[in-house]
């Protein structure tokens, strides 16, 4: 007799097994891609279709995450995101390159006078004012950072009329002409505070990374000074070493 072809929530199903034994046997680790759709489908003999209701089901899991666009496919994945050190990309496009919903929250907007520590790193003169902005950003519909950005007032003017749910630096590049060239940032663990805790939604006391940042244009001057706290649960950090050509590789990724 011969054998009747699995029905369609089946045949998915095995493709999800086949997924996961590779996941294992391979060893991918999570933020790794495991292939493009396309090859995924050529790899086990099956439909685009087919292989798409078997990510779907993965991804509804939070066991693989699908990312569009030239440097998208099927990704493994662990429910984190991924923090890349290695590039001056705003937050909101790194997370939706990693095919996850960001949503920003403006805390704080305000004109202030700059601190010790600001003033040094923006290298502002005295009586020079700052723009401070604390953020709070969602991924998929869990808090997961606090951004605090301080600016100089002067070389923004009018900022605070402007959106700042989106990218900042989108903004800043977009309705101020701003290049940026670089940005020096150091990273630690720290607890969490009360406020820090109730906002994020962990408990006070758990891990938070801070990551510092002074960031700079093309001319050398510093346009940002900031303090971001993310939630060590959910955030992975990646950096890329280069090579002696660094800084010819960092003049073509700018398309200088």
């Amino acid at each position: 007799m011969t054998a009747r072809p699995a029905p369609p929530e089946d045949a998915a199903a095995l493709v999800r097994l086949r997924l996961l034994r590779l996941l294992t046997d391979e060893r991918f680790h999570p933020g790794e891609l495991v292939g493009s759709e396309r090859a995924l489908a050529e790899r086990f003999g099956v439909s685009r279709s087919l292989l798409r209701q078997a990510v779907d089901r993965l991804e509804d899991e939070g066991r693989v995450r699908r990312a569009t666009g030239r440097t998208g496919g099927v990704f493994a994945h662990d429910g984190r995101v991924q923090r890349h050190l290695n590039t001056t990309m705003g937050v909101p496009e790194m997370v939706r390159r990693q095919g996850m919903r960001v949503a920003t929250t403006v805390l704080r907007a305000e004109l202030g006078v700059p601190g010790p520590d600001e003033r040094r790193a923006l290298r502002l003169g005295e009586g020079e004012q700052v723009v401070r902005v604390v953020r709070l950003r969602r991924v998929d519909d869990v808090p997961w950072s606090l951004d605090r950005s301080v600016l100089p007032a002067r070389r923004y003017p009018g900022l605070l009329q402007h959106d700042l749910t989106e990218s900042l630096y989108a903004t800043l590049t977009a309705r101020y002409g701003l290049e940026l060239d670089r940005a020096d940032e150091t990273v630690e663990a720290v607890p969490a505070t009360a406020e820090q805790a109730q906002l994020l939604q962990v408990a006070a006391g758990a891990a938070l990374l801070a990551i510092r940042r002074t960031a700079h244009d093309v001319d050398g001057a510093a346009v940002e000074h900031a303090l971001d706290f993310f939630r060590a649960d959910r955030t992975r950090v990646h950096l890329q070493k280069l090579g002696a050509n660094w800084k010819r590789v960092a003049r073509r990724e700018r398309g200088g």
